[in-house]
């Protein structure tokens, strides 16, 4: 029986009398039958409230409830809402059923449930997706969160939980404006409460369904499948661009580009355009993959009916999605000791050396202290999902890893390097574009145990791009390496940027994931005037003496960068500074009065030949000739359809 919420639930029947609904009378008393008692639940528990809901109890008019033996209050609902409560505070609410007028039923007894408020973690809110919005068919679909045990979405006046991730919706009106909200639920509410509600707000379309419906069904950092819902005898032109250069034209526009290229194409091959078509059309409801996007980008899938004569036979239906970041995974990530940690992660570093890269393998760096044993098993987390329907059942995963029929053991000279001070590093070969889980017990001297349970997705394609590039470089064009170096930056379709830079001691304990919050508060919005030169060559940002440089000393550089589509991308780099020749007078300087000099004492520059300094990076080279107005896809896959 699983838990649905973090307290204690007793149903104390005729225990104590906390007042009643209509009268003093009794079913003993009276004689009558008395109501069913509603059969209560907790939902939304947090720090400072929790929600009660049970099923309408038949013959019951209204209910009754007291919190900590309050003064009784009347609800004609099936649901109570408390906030603004105590953290980490017991409370103990009584409700019970109340008849109707002239029922013939007497109240129930009371149903006593006993809340504990926590500062437990609460879930993550879903991503919603909308694949098509119109009144016969409206697909959406959200990510998946780990540690919940199902879903629970509301639309109008429908709640439904489900442990689905897509729903297809249909009797809607025309033109007519829906509110869809949806949250994980908890599977462990002892560890993690229910999320938030994700809110997503549409109108359906005047329209009648296309011929052609377009609607996204997975997306991965570099990679998309969507739903192309058409009959048997439609044939269609698709494609999938940056969401940038969509938005630069028409429907119409964009339909007869790719109708002008389908004919071009036709004639540079020397073939018969229906033999053209032939080759570059899809017919009936199918599923496309594109594979090869960049990771945090905005894009759109469409599609449009053209037949085999080259005519257009249909209008342009399209959906909106955005990438995710490299490696993110919906699966479970959780575990590890102060004596045992696991990295589970994807890497391109290895790929020349020993041909496993990103796209066909997972690593796994195990550092630890006093581990005597270590067994591990790592599985597609589709798998790892029907083996473990509850993935926070960390006895029945440990009992999988300790079974030899399951579970592998690591070799002692990998378990010595473990407990070395490099830890030990290991590859597992895996299929591109795959979300992949490792479960890993590691086993001390002494008999103690920890569980690491670890998510991550591999790419599909060997190309590392991205839409923005930061590099934070010393070098004596810039002025002496020891008291100056620069920020080098390059991206494409970037429409403003915001940065800060500390000392490297500075930031000690915060992790990267809070970069775009420490940039927010404490940064500087770089002058627009830079951002064109951001989106040609390159720019570099100059640090120097005046700003507070000092010899032999780390930096961390961090950036926030928008384009036009409204993406927003956090990179960040280090450099380390050289020692001064001679001591160098040095002039007293606190950390409160960084944000007022960021904005004043950097100096930036065009850099005339980047290649000597942003290159390599783990990102592709951005081609020659990349202008501000330039789209991700054609730089990338170099598709001239649209200029």
């Amino acid at each position: 029986m699983k838990n649905f919420f973090r307290y204690a639930a007793v149903a104390l029947v005729g225990l104590f009398a906390l007042g009643s609904c209509s009268s003093d009378d009794t079913d003993e008393q009276s004689g009558r039958a008395a109501l069913a008692q509603p059969e209560v639940t907790v939902r939304d528990l947090t720090t400072t409230g929790f929600t009660l809901r049970w099923n309408a109890v038949e013959d019951a008019g209204n209910y009754t409830y007291t919190l900590n033996d309050g003064t009784p209050a009347t609800t004609s609902a099936c649901e109570i809402v408390f906030e603004e409560l105590e953290r980490q505070t017991e409370y103990v609410v009584a409700v019970k059923s109340c008849p109707k007028s002239g029922s013939g039923y007497a109240e129930s007894a009371y149903t006593y449930i006993h809340v504990v408020t926590d500062d437990m973690e609460q879930l993550p809110k879903p991503k919603i997706l909308l694949g098509c919005a119109y009144s016969s068919r409206t697909v959406i679909s959200w990510s998946a969160v780990p540690e919940s045990d199902g879903y629970e979405y509301t639309i109008g006046d429908q709640t439904v939980t489900t442990d689905k991730r897509q729903i297809s919706l249909s009797a809607l009106g025309k033109s007519k404006e829906y509110t869809f909200t949806v949250r994980a639920l908890s599977n462990d509410p002892t560890r993690f409460s229910d999320s938030q509600a994700s809110e997503l707000k549409f109108t359906t379309s005047d329209d009648d369904v296309p011929t052609l419906l377009v609607a996204p069904v997975e997306v991965i950092s570099d990679a998309v499948a969507f739903d192309v819902y058409a009959t048997s005898d439609v044939t269609y032109y698709y494609d999938v661009i940056s969401a940038a250069l969509f938005a630069k034209y028409t429907p119409e526009q964009i339909v007869s580009a790719y109708q002008q290229y389908a004919l071009e194409y036709a004639q540079k091959q020397g073939i018969s355009i229906q033999l053209a078509m032939a080759s570059l059309l899809k017919s009936g409801t199918q599923t496309i993959t594109i594979m090869g996007l960049t990771p945090e980008l905005s894009y759109v899938a469409f599609a449009f009916g053209m037949d085999y004569k080259g005519n257009i036979t249909s209008d342009l239906s399209y959906a909106p999605f955005k990438t995710t970041s490299d490696g993110y995974s919906s699966g479970p990530n959780y575990g590890g000791s102060s004596w045992f940690t696991q990295s589970f992660y994807i890497t391109n570093a290895y790929a020349a050396l020993m041909g496993y890269g990103w796209t066909n393998s997972v690593w796994s760096l195990w550092k630890g202290q006093d581990v005597a044993k270590l067994r591990y098993r790592t599985l597609t987390t589709k798998v790892f999902s029907q083996v473990f329907t509850d993935p926070n059942d960390k006895q029945a995963i440990i009992a999988f890893l300790k079974d030899d029929n399951y579970g592998y053991q690591l070799e002692d000279a990998a378990l010595a390097l473990v407990n070395s001070g490099t830890g030990n590093n290991m590859v597992t070969p895996a299929n591109m574009g795959v979300s992949y889980t490792q479960s890993t017990l590691a086993i001390s001297s002494g008999g103690e145990e920890t569980l690491c349970v670890n998510s991550v997705t591999t790419k599909t394609s060997t190309t590392a791009a991205s839409w923005f590039l930061l590099k934070a470089q010393k070098d004596e064009s810039f002025g002496p390496t020891y008291n100056t170096f620069a920020a080098l930056m390059q991206g494409v379709d970037v429409v403003s940027a915001r940065y800060a830079f500390f000392p490297a001691t500075a930031l000690s304990g915060i992790a990267e994931s809070k970069y775009p919050a420490v940039i927010e508060e404490y940064g500087v919005d770089l002058d627009s005037g830079y951002i064109p030169y951001i989106n040609n060559n390159g720019f570099a940002l100059v640090f120097g003496e005046e700003a507070g440089i000092k010899p032999q000393t780390e930096y961390v550089v961090m950036m926030t960068v928008t384009n036009s589509a409204g993406d927003k991308l956090t990179r960040s780099s280090s450099v380390t500074t050289d020692a001064a020749p001679v001591p160098p007078a040095v002039t007293a300087r606190s950390l409160s009065m960084r944000s007022a000099m960021l904005g004043q004492s950097p100096a930036g520059r065009a850099i005339d030949r980047p290649e000597r300094f942003i290159f390599p990076m783990e990102a592709e080279q951005l081609p020659a000739g990349a202008r501000p107005d330039s789209d991700l896809w054609t730089l990338i896959h170099n598709m001239q359809i649209l200029k």
